[in-house]
């Protein structure tokens, strides 16, 4: 009987040997991930971090339910053209009151697009969050996007800053 080749192979080696037979890719190439909803801004990173990556359905997760745009497919197609968005931030504080907390968070957002041309945009993406110790059945809710409000502006990315929402 042929013994396998990977027989001697720690459990990480292992890994490392399947995750790059799986995906085709090199040892050399890095997988990353990023889902974080720890601060609004780190959801918006996270949510850009998808876009960029073309995980469109990991970044309409974003959206809280019943605040995602109707039609997925729709939203999804106005990102082919996307190469790739950066986003900065302003200041932000936590608005709480009955058990919800809410953010208005001001963004100034650069999406270059496939055909090397730049697009600016400043406004405001509104956020929630159900109180942790509000929320007593499953499943867990996490920090989500109620809203984005959007602008392009002709100022470039560099010179523009994230106004108040």
């Amino acid at each position: 009987m042929p013994r396998w080749p990977y027989s001697k192979l720690t459990t990480p080696a292992l890994a490392l040997v399947l995750l790059c037979a799986v995906s085709g890719s090199s040892a050399s190439q890095q997988w990353t991930y990023m889902d974080d909803r720890s601060t609004p801004q780190k959801l918006i990173e996270s949510y850009y971090y998808a876009i960029n990556n073309r995980y469109y359905v990991q970044a309409y997760g974003y959206f809280k339910q019943g605040s995602a745009p109707q039609d997925f497919d729709e939203w999804a197609k106005g990102y082919a053209d996307t190469k790739s968005v950066s986003v900065k931030f302003g200041s932000t504080a936590p608005d709480p009151g009955a058990g919800q907390i809410y953010w208005a968070l001001p963004v100034v957002i650069e999406a270059v697009q496939t055909d090397g041309k730049s697009k600016v945009y400043t406004g405001c993406y509104k956020i929630h969050m159900t109180n942790l110790g509000m929320q007593t059945d499953p499943p867990y809710e996490p920090m989500g996007i109620v809203s984005a409000s959007l602008k392009e502006t002709s100022s470039s990315f560099d010179d523009t800053k994230a106004g108040n929402c």
